[in-house]
């Protein structure tokens, strides 16, 4: 390479071949590769090794992931004050290469997929999904399944996202990552095989049915007020994991679509899995359709601005539900009385605080509550809702004023036309003075002077 002397500062130019050793920090451009590179400098200087370094510019970007020198990574660790060793010793580190290292990870957006909620992105989305999960190759190949990521956007679609085995998608959150499908008569998402096949197809041409499929942070939005088909379906589907997702339509007067069906089109649903998920803003929440679906569990989910049912569960059997928050809906659940269903602590915004409780299939039992009783009659007004023709209560109670105690047990059987009452309690020697009345929707309780403590639970066949 030619010298040129600019001021004090030296620099080489010629041929990539032509590169000699560059003294320290002595500059060599190369024209033909357009790559510059710098002088280490002697031992003798300070330099670690004696060579060049090449500096990269705007035109090295594409040999990051191809030229030897830039594709190689190794993990390093050095964060936590030490370097990690990943090889069999320190002397021979496992190396990949970048491209290796980034295709670690999959986001929808590599695949065309845009998220400004106005381009159609159902091609781009369902492309990623093939790709990642092709049905020549993910059924028998775990190394070919990837989490598929989807950055905050509002991913407008207007044809059904199709979820085969093994998916797992996750977003940014359901305030932040939004599949939003537009037309009305078109469902967010539906699960498929591993052909991609739905409905009575599904597991047809020895294709693997659908399992093992997580999604979380993601809100799925049919944004037509005039929506006909449920928001997301889950068909002939084995373990199925749903966190943190939210499903939510705007469905105006007049329509009352399924935010999430279950059913078994082909074979037998079973093992699915709602945490901390939100239904909101439809007719009926979860609602399974056809017979036999087994084994769902809902654990801290909402179900709010509800028309319908919260919970259909037909005949499913073997529902657990645990903390889950029931707002505005129509009634909380329906089954077929049969269903071997269990909950335990969900609470009903707009029934009633006592509803909140244990469920073993129709049989529930009340939570405790406490209130104080003075001589000025308590109309505990929460026992009416479990009062209606045709039904019975039996609540168990303790009344004590210091020493003194009553103990009982109230029933209440009603008919259409009226209410019976019964109140078998046993007392301390000296009486706690108390009084008990029960009418058609509340009971009244008081004590003859001072105050008392009264505590009472209640269970009841639904």
């Amino acid at each position: 390479m030619a010298v040129t002397q600019i001021s004090r500062i030296q620099h080489r130019r010629g041929l990539e071949q032509d590169l000699p050793q560059l003294t320290a920090a002595e500059l060599g451009w190369s024209l033909d590769t357009r790559r510059l590179y710098i002088g280490n400098g002697t031992i003798e200087e300070g330099a670690p090794v004696v060579g060049v370094t090449r500096v990269l510019t705007e035109h090295d970007v594409s040999d990051l992931t191809s030229n030897v020198a830039f594709a190689n990574y190794t993990f390093v660790g050095n964060l936590a004050g030490y370097t990690a060793q990943t090889g069999a010793s320190a002397l021979s580190p496992t190396i990949r290469t970048y491209q290796q290292k980034l295709d670690d990870f999959v986001n929808v957006r590599d695949f065309g997929a845009v998220g400004d909620n106005s381009t159609d992105d159902t091609s781009a989305i369902n492309r990623a999904i093939q790709q990642i999960y092709k049905s020549t190759v993910s059924p028998t190949e775990s190394r070919a399944r990837r989490t598929i990521y989807f950055p905050g956007g509002t991913y407008l679609i207007t044809s059904p996202i199709l979820v085969p085995p093994y998916a797992k998608l996750v977003g940014d959150g359901i305030g932040s990552s939004i599949i939003k499908q537009s037309q009305a008569n078109q469902t967010v998402v539906k699960s498929c095989d591993s052909l991609f096949q739905t409905d009575a197809s599904i597991g047809t041409n020895s294709a693997v049915t659908p399992k093992d499929i997580e999604i979380h942070n993601i809100q799925f939005l049919n944004s037509n007020s005039s929506v006909t088909s449920p928001i997301f379906v889950i068909d002939s589907s084995e373990n199925v994991k749903l966190s943190s997702c939210r499903f939510n339509s705007a469905a105006g007067t007049g329509f009352y679509p399924n935010l999430v069906t279950i059913l078994s089109s082909s074979v037998l649903s079973h093992t699915i899995y709602f945490e901390n998920c939100d239904f909101v803003n439809g007719g009926n929440g979860l609602s399974v359709v056809g017979a036999g679906v087994r084994s769902l569990k809902a654990i801290g989910c909402t179900y709010d601005s509800l028309s319908n049912v919260a919970v259909n569960l037909r005949d499913a059997k073997n529902y657990v539900g645990v903390g889950n928050y029931f707002g505005t809906v129509g009634s909380f659940m329906v089954t077929d009385g049969n269903n071997a269903t269990f909950e335990l602590g969900d609470h009903y915004d707009t029934n009633n605080i006592l509803n909140t409780g244990l469920y073993l299939g129709n049989l529930q039992y009340g939570m405790s509550q406490q209130y104080t009783l003075s001589s000025t009659p308590t109309v505990l007004s929460i026992i009416g809702p479990l009062i209606g023709a045709n039904s019975a209560v039996t609540l168990d109670y303790e009344i004590r004023n210091q020493a003194n105690a009553r103990f009982g047990t109230i029933t209440y059987v009603t008919t259409s036309t009226q209410t019976v009452f019964n109140d078998n309690y046993t007392e301390t020697v000296n009486t706690v003075g108390a009084n008990l009345f029960a009418n058609s929707d509340s009971l009244i309780a008081s004590v003859s002077s001072g105050t008392a403590v009264f505590k009472f639970a209640f269970k009841t066949f639904l």
